[in-house]
């Protein structure tokens, strides 16, 4: 998870409705970050290249592409549900993995990037929706970053993974009930009105 580093990191927030944008397109207008400042703590659990690498441990390129695919911003509790779904996606995610990222997160990294309890909330949230939607995918291993991906439209790119909007949403209503009133929790598209098909 790469701190960000531009000004409007605070305001991008993608939403569900980019179906027709490519996950390119929709990647051109995520803030900059910088891996470079991501201590090492946190590298030794996320970084995949690292011994100690957790279930769907992930480089920061291709975890930018899941946001997108998500449709979830850069606050800390959309980061959580970013890595939980991530987690929740591999084949060899267990109970253990779970437990140490929450420990690891709430007690061993630093001031800036540790998580509190609604953090957490949003992790597991994001953890079921995995489970419940996504079991086995291996997002992790998905080169999202690279063709065909990148030119791929996002509802092209949702309907290949199995990502459905009307699941989401489901989960951001329950992350409104869970979390209600923070920043990242106003602003999540769960509007029961629209027409979503089953891949929606």
């Amino acid at each position: 998870m790469g701190r960000r580093i531009d000004l409007n990191w605070d305001e991008w927030d993608p939403g569900l409705d980019t179906d027709s944008k490519t996950i390119k397109e929709v990647l051109a207008t995520m803030p900059a970050a910088d891996a470079s400042e991501v201590p090492e703590i946190i590298k030794k659990y996320e970084n995949p290249e690292s011994p100690d690498a957790l279930p769907g441990a992930i480089h920061l390129n291709r975890h930018d592409c899941i946001h997108v695919l998500l449709g979830r911003g850069l606050h800390v509790q959309d980061e959580a549900f970013i890595i939980g779904a991530t987690m929740g996606a591999a084949s060899d995610i267990t109970d253990e993995a779970v437990d140490t990222f929450v420990r690891v997160s709430t007690t061993e990294y630093p001031k800036h990037w540790r998580f509190e309890e609604e953090h957490i909330n949003s992790f597991r949230l994001g953890v079921g929706f995995a489970i419940d939607n996504l079991s086995n995918k291996d997002l992790h291993l998905i080169p999202l970053e690279n063709e065909p991906w990148q030119s791929m439209s996002v509802a092209e790119a949702r309907k290949e993974l199995g990502i459905s909007k009307h699941e989401l949403r489901a989960y951001f209503r329950k992350a409104e009930l869970l979390l209600p009133g923070t920043r990242a929790s106003r602003r999540l598209d769960t509007s029961s009105h629209r027409k979503d098909g089953a891949l929606d």
